[in-house]
Order: structure tokens, then sequence, then C-alpha cells
């Protein structure tokens, strides 16, 4: 409103005046408004904060000492004086030790899939899934045709004779089976009938719960006893055995209780076996 007061050949003096007059530039502004507007925020500091301060990596710093297991240090007690870098030096240490801990490793079919499929993508991993597929069938193909051929060459003996042996194990073949032969470590599954020599007492029966009994070859355990595993050596998968086993190849002075009754001591043990399953043990 000044400027406009002026005369119309006003001294540019007056004019520069008249524009640096209080006011002037204030009510010059406030015709446009301006787009930008300014906003005060108040600064607060967060609690327990602390101004960072510069870290010199060749000045030593003052660090807590590992402690054991029992809370104690394992070196002394108190501080020691290292350098940044060496802290920095430890700290990757110790996080490559727990992803050294951590990892996983590969087994050996993981890891041919793995370099499969990144060699040769997807098709690479689906050729080594037919691989192991053909394995796995291959594997029950070779099963049934063992237990077929066992089956097969299975033969009953009409006119069986008792054997004895130079340890004094006494058996009578019933059947000759055509299976696998035992070995040491395999997984047998057998039939078992134990009776008491000269009494008759049953003191196992497995034919009667219908359920077979599995075990170790060559590791004697429970009704599993020195001379039976003797007398399981010479069978075959599908055999039939009737063995006298003595009381020194048994249970000797023990008093041992089964399933279904008890053997007295120094008690020489007749056992009606059936060797229905051989078996490789799993790798």
């Amino acid at each position: 409103p000044r400027i406009a007061q002026l005369p119309a050949r006003a001294p540019p003096e007056r004019i520069v005046r008249a524009m640096l007059a209080p006011g002037a530039a204030s009510a010059s502004m406030s015709a446009r408004p301006s787009p930008i507007r300014r906003v005060t925020v108040p600064r607060r500091r967060v609690p327990g904060a602390r101004r960072p301060a510069s870290i010199d990596p060749d000045k030593p710093a003052r660090v807590p000492r590992a402690t054991g297991e029992d809370g104690e240090d394992a070196r002394g007690a108190g501080e020691e004086d290292i350098t940044a870098a060496e802290a920095a030096r430890r700290a990757d240490a110790a996080i490559n030790v727990k992803k050294r801990v951590g990892a996983r490793r590969a087994d050996s079919t993981d890891a041919v899939a793995t370099f499969l499929t990144r060699r040769f993508g997807i098709a690479g991993g689906l050729a080594w899934l037919g691989v192991l597929t053909f394995g796995v069938v291959s594997e029950q193909l070779k099963t049934r045709r063992e237990v077929r051929e066992a089956r097969e060459n299975t033969k009953d003996v009409a006119n069986a004779e008792e054997v004895t042996t130079a340890s004094g194990l006494r058996y009578t073949d019933v059947r000759v089976g055509g299976g696998e032969v035992p070995r040491n470590g395999y997984l047998l599954a057998a039939n078992l009938v134990a009776t008491i020599d000269g009494t008759g007492d049953v003191v196992l029966d497995t034919r009667r719960t219908n359920r077979q009994v599995i075990f170790t070859f060559g590791k004697p355990q429970g009704p599993f006893t020195r001379g039976v595993m003797e007398a399981v050596g010479g069978m075959r998968q599908g055999g039939r055995r009737i063995v006298v086993v003595p009381p020194d190849l048994g249970y000797g002075d023990e008093e041992v209780r089964l399933q279904d009754g008890t053997v007295p001591a120094w008690a020489t043990l007749r056992y009606d076996l059936e060797l229905t399953r051989v078996s490789v043990p799993p790798s």
C-alpha cells in the first residue's frame, strides 16, 4: 500500500525505503500463501540413551572375561584390556562357531540330490528320485523272491534221527528249511515251545499267544541260551527242530522265570524250535 501511494515519478531511493519499511515484507508475503509449512518438533531424549562416542580401533577397551559353567572367571576374576579390533574379531569367531554347530550335515542321498538339482535343474532331481525308487522296488522284489524260494525248498523229514554234537547238544530235524542261513548279527524270528525235559512243564509257548520271538543271532538272551544258539546255527529259514539242551548249555545253577513258567536250577530243557524269518539287520 505504501508503494501504491507514491507519486508516479518518485525517486528510486524513496521506493527502496518504502519497500524496506517495517510491515512491507510481511504484507507482500501474506498476499500469496507459501506451500511450505514449518513444524516445530520437540526434542526428546530416549531414557538411558547416550550420545555415541567415536571408537578408536587401536585404543584398548575394557571387556569382561569369559566365565565358566559355575559363573567363576575361567582365567581369573576381573576384566581384560583389548582393542576394538580384537573384540570384533572375537565376536565374528563366536558367530562362526554357532553357525558350524547349528548346521545340519547332509546325508549321502541329500548331497547327491542337491548337486544334481543345482547342476541339471529339476530334471536331475527327478532322475535321482527314479534311481532311489528303483532301488527300493528291487529290494522288495528280492525279498519276495527269497521268501518264495524258501517256501519251495522247505521239505519235511520223514524218518529223522537224533544227532548229538560234541558239546552234548541233541537235536532232531522235523523240517529242513530252504531259506537264508543265520549269521552273526542277523535278526531272526522264531516260534518256540520250551518244556522241562522229564516233567513236560511248559515254560514258554509262543504259538499259544501267536507272538513270535525276535532276537539277534549270536547274542544269547532270554530263552535263547548258548545251546539254542548252537542249534539255530545249523538251521535255515523255514526249518524246524526238536532240541534238547543240557544244563551246562542252558541256565546252569540259575533259576529263571520265563513267560509261562519257571526253569529250576540244573534243568534240562526241550525246545520245539521253528525258524520263520532270517533277515539282514538295517544299516
